[in-house]
Order: C-alpha cells, then sequence, then structure tokens
C-alpha cells in the first residue's frame, strides 16, 4: 500500500510540476536561470570543484546553457550526460565549447555525439548539477522517472558533491519518495540556496 501511494504522489507531482513549467514565458525562464546561476557561481564548495558536470537544459527547465559557458571561463573540466537508454545509465562526457555540435538523444534531450566523444569514468566529477521536476527541503529529488540521476549519484566519489537547480516553486516542503531515490545536498532556485 505504501508503495502505491508513493508512486500515486509521485505521478501528481510530476504531472503539476510539468504543467507549471510548461506554462512559463521564454522571458521567465531566462531571468529566473539567470538568478539560478548567480546562486550557483556564488557557491564557494562548487567554485572549489574542478570536474563539474551539468545536464543540457531542454524545454523550460532552469537553463544550463550560460552555467556551463560561464564554468568553461573559468577554467573548470566541464561534463555533460549523454543517455544510454539500452543499459539504463548516463555516460559522462567531456566539453570544451557550447558552441560544438550535439545531437538529440534517446529522449530528445540534446547529447555530445557519440563518435565525437568518449566517456570518463564517474569518479573524476567533483560536482554535479542535476535536473529535477521537484524537490524538498531535506534534498530529496523527483527527476522523469528514469532513474538516470540516481544510477549517477551512486556512482560518484562520496566527497563528490550533489546539487539541484529548480524553480522556487519546484521545492516542496516535503515529498514521498521511494528507498532508491537519491538526494542532493543543495538545492539553488532564483530566491535562495538551500543546505538539505
Amino acid at each position: 500500500m505504501g508503495f502505491y501511494s508513493t508512486e500515486v504522489g509521485k505521478f501528481a507531482i510530476r504531472r503539476d510540476m510539468k504543467r507549471r513549467r510548461n506554462l512559463m514565458s521564454l522571458n521567465k525562464v531566462l531571468s529566473l536561470s539567470r538568478a539560478v546561476e548567480d546562486r550557483v557561481f556564488a557557491c564557494k564548495s562548487f567554485m572549489a570543484c574542478r570536474h563539474v558536470m551539468f545536464f543540457l537544459s531542454f524545454g523550460n527547465e532552469v537553463h544550463t546553457d550560460e552555467m556551463i559557458s560561464r564554468a568553461l571561463k573559468d577554467e573548470k573540466q566541464v561534463y555533460v550526460p549523454r543517455v544510454s537508454k539500452k543499459l539504463k545509465q548516463i555516460e559522462i562526457c567531456r566539453i570544451t565549447s557550447m558552441d560544438q555540435e550535439f545531437e538529440l538523444g534517446s529522449y530528445g534531450i540534446r547529447e555530445p555525439f557519440k563518435k565525437k566523444s568518449r566517456a570518463v569514468s564517474p569518479t573524476i566529477i567533483d560536482a554535479v548539477i542535476a535536473p529535477g521536476l521537484a524537490f524538498d527541503r531535506s534534498g530529496g529529488r523527483l527527476g522523469f522517472g528514469g532513474g538516470y540521476f540516481d544510477w549517477l549519484f551512486k556512482q560518484l566519489r562520496d566527497k563528490a558533491l550533489r546539487f539541484g537547480v529548480a524553480y522556487e516553486f519546484q521545492v516542496l516542503e516535503s515529498m514521498s519518495l521511494d528507498f532508491w531515490d537519491e538526494r542532493v545536498q543543495k538545492i539553488f532556485t532564483e530566491n535562495e540556496t538551500i543546505n538539505c
């Protein structure tokens, strides 16, 4: 019964967050994303990291292109995911510019071209900036349900930092999660940095 109620709760949260996010104008997305970016780059623990992984945003997610470009200008080694749908895993690929060409992956999300990039070990990563449809104040993270970032978090070194970026409305006081759902340590929104 508890498992069922968790799944129903997750479904309702995902549906509501997708709807609310899809209603945002591009100007609002860009404006709020800039505020989130400023919070990320004001974080001392993030700035101390050399090998950082971002997601390549799509739709009305918090836009990460500018964050990635800024991290590259700060001479960080930047990595992005490439989904292996067959293996239900993420491959971590280094990028050196946002001007490079990307291809659309299995879920219609930009990824580095498979033939032009190679995967590296997750153990090289110092910090991950993860997407989510919803977060809670204790670091609970709800994605689209594929489990890719949950898998990734389990592959990282214990010292690697796990951060989430979201709009304020995507942060809930609490939500029911399953034992396999991995948590983040900080959440950056346009209004606050939440230490979980």
